[in-house]
């Protein structure tokens, strides 16, 4: 504990220009060790950086999303599940916030794995260089397509359940 102290510490006691360079140097080293492990793996097709990574960033999105509710939101779903007969608490706002949950890790992990093969691919001369650009920047727009998406139907579905409690209330 006294370590990341220390660490926190140090860094707290540098300006911005040397906490730029610090992040620029750590960020280059991890992506060229990156690179390195792609460079080893290549000839097993079961280490895909994107796939990898974006199940990876799944799981990791998941967790931090479940992490920041006050209530297990699973939980609260499997309740509704077993015990509403009536359909009157529903779910679909619940299941569109794990989806996207989910949907966000998979593109932005995804589109850092196609970003390291990409690294890779400009540094070995590969022929595949846009093919891994292409990637990249198709996962990370997946993911702005996805949230207007879900966006779209949950304005949707929030007008349909306040347009049927207008028509209740009219009778």
């Amino acid at each position: 504990m006294t370590d990341k102290k220390s660490i926190s510490s140090a860094l707290a006691k540098r300006d911005k220009k040397e906490k730029y360079i610090i992040y620029f140097v750590g960020a280059a080293v991890l992506l060229f060790v990156l690179v390195g492990l792609k460079e080893i793996s290549q000839s097993n097709p079961y280490l895909s950086a994107p796939a990898w990574f974006g199940f990876l960033g799944g799981i990791f999105t998941l967790w931090r999303f479940c992490k920041k509710q006050t209530e297990n939101p699973f939980a609260s779903i499997f309740r509704t599940l077993k015990d509403d007969y009536a359909f009157d608490r529903y779910i679909t706002l619940q299941l569109f916030n794990i989806f996207y949950a989910i949907g966000q890790g998979l593109g932005v992990g995804a589109g850092f794995g196609f970003f390291v093969d990409w690294i890779h691919a400009l540094i070995s001369n590969s022929y595949l260089k846009g093919v891994y650009f292409s990637g990249f920047v198709v996962s990370l727009l997946s993911v702005v397509i996805l949230r207007v998406t879900i966006e779209v139907y949950s304005i949707i579905y929030k007008a349909a359940i306040e347009f049927r409690d207008y028509m209740k209330a009219k009778k």
